[in-house]
C-alpha cells in the first residue's frame, strides 16, 4: 500500500485547524497539527510533512516568519507551503509568494477548493 501523503496543518484557531485537518484527511493524507508556529517549525522537522497549510496571523512568530525557519531546514527547502488567513492586503499576498508559497487561501476557505490545493500540492510529479 502507497504512503499517504503528510500534511502539517498550522493554525491558532482550534475550528480552522480541525476543518482543514479534516479536509486534508478527506483529500487522502495523513495529518499533524499545531497550535503554534513555533510548535509548527518544530513538528516540521520532526515529521517530515509533504506540505504544510500554515496560518499567517499567529501568536507566537507569524507564519512568514514560520515558512522562513522551514525554509532553512535542508530538507523542508522544498516542501510546499500553502498559506492562510483572514487578511487580503496584496502585500501579504506579496510576502507570502517572495517566501515561494504554494497558494494563498483566504479564510473562510472554501473546502473543495482547499482540498483541490492540497491535492495539487502533494501530488508527485
Amino acid at each position: 500500500m502507497p504512503r499517504r501523503p503528510k500534511v502539517l496543518v498550522v493554525d491558532d484557531e482550534p475550528d480552522y485547524l480541525q476543518i482543514a485537518a479534516r479536509i486534508a484527511l478527506k483529500a487522502g493524507c495523513a495529518v499533524v497539527t499545531a497550535p503554534t508556529a513555533l510548535e509548527g517549525v518544530a513538528l516540521a522537522a520532526a515529521e517530515r510533512p509533504d506540505m504544510i497549510l500554515l496560518d499567517v496571523g499567529l501568536p507566537d512568530i507569524s507564519g512568514f516568519e514560520a515558512a522562513r525557519r522551514i525554509r532553512k531546514v535542508p530538507a523542508l527547502a522544498a516542501v510546499p507551503i500553502i498559506f492562510f488567513t483572514v487578511r487580503s492586503e496584496l502585500d501579504m499576498v506579496a510576502e507570502g509568494l517572495k517566501l515561494g508559497a504554494a497558494g494563498y487561501v483566504l479564510k473562510p476557505f472554501d473546502p473543495d477548493e482547499l482540498s483541490r490545493r492540497i491535492k495539487a500540492a502533494v501530488a508527485k510529479p
